[in-house]
């Protein structure tokens, strides 16, 4: 079994953890008021416990256990990325796992179990929906019926003058995952943190996209194993960044 075969094998089962969670979770709230339930905590120590058994020694940094890596390879876990969706019912709610070495995500995996889509990827390699490859838009024209995708924080603080239409999903992970299957021309990502962004960025990345600073429009070369915020950024394939960058205000 490759590394990546165990790697989609853990996150679907993580899924399916998730999902028996589904539809029966009253939320907490965290300091910054965002939700947090059982299923969040059950799920991030499933994926601890697992990734620990197949890949002893590499460290895990997750969105729910206040805890740092020291080494420069590391997991990145969210394990409900999503979770005011996966509370209200509304199931685009993902789990998510990257495997990141040297500040670059270089293995992927993020399922959306309530409507069983799993996408996979590795550097070098390529990008898999259900194990079927996937590419982003190669075609250059922004049509009035195409999509944008925006993160929640996004869509507060951005105006969108393209011909398009924009789409917030309350996942951020989906802006990445629905470049690289070609549903979105781009998506743009506000305030988020590292494992919000690992496991999608190796998935664009290898469907054709590229990940660059909304704002300066340079590439976003490197993620911190850091609990950090990360500036503006802009996942689309090259082709479509200039565009989308001259019709976004904030």
């Amino acid at each position: 079994m490759t590394e990546l075969d165990a790697l989609i094998a853990i996150v679907r089962q993580a899924g399916e953890l998730a999902l028996s969670f589904y539809g029966r979770v009253v939320p907490s709230e965290k300091p910054d008021r965002s939700f947090v339930t059982e299923a969040d905590k059950a799920v991030e120590d499933f994926l601890r416990s697992e990734l620990g058994k197949h890949f002893p020694g590499v460290e895990v940094l997750g969105e729910e256990v206040e805890q740092g890596v020291e080494k420069s390879v590391a997991w990145v876990v969210d394990p409900i990325d999503g979770t005011a969706n996966f509370v209200a019912g509304v199931p685009i709610w993902a789990v998510c796992v990257g495997l990141v070495e040297e500040g670059t995500p270089i293995l992927g995996a993020v399922y959306y179990p309530a409507f069983g889509e799993l996408y996979a990827a590795q550097q070098g390699k390529g990008a898999w929906l259900n194990g079927n490859p996937i590419r982003a838009r190669t075609d250059d024209d922004i049509r009035r019926d195409d999509l944008l995708g925006l993160s929640t924080l996004s869509v507060k603080r951005m105006q969108v003058q393209l011909p398009c239409k924009v789409r917030s999903l309350g996942t951020a992970v989906a802006c990445f995952t629905f470049v690289a299957k070609g549903s979105f021309i781009g998506g743009i990502l506000t305030d988020n943190r590292v494992w919000d962004i690992a496991a999608g960025w190796v998935i664009a990345k290898e469907a054709g996209a590229e990940v660059v600073q909304l704002r300066t429009g340079e590439p976003m070369t490197k993620l911190p194993l850091t609990r950090e915020s990360l500036p503006h950024l802009l996942v689309a394939p090259r082709q479509f960044i200039p565009r989308i960058r001259e019709g976004v205000r904030f």
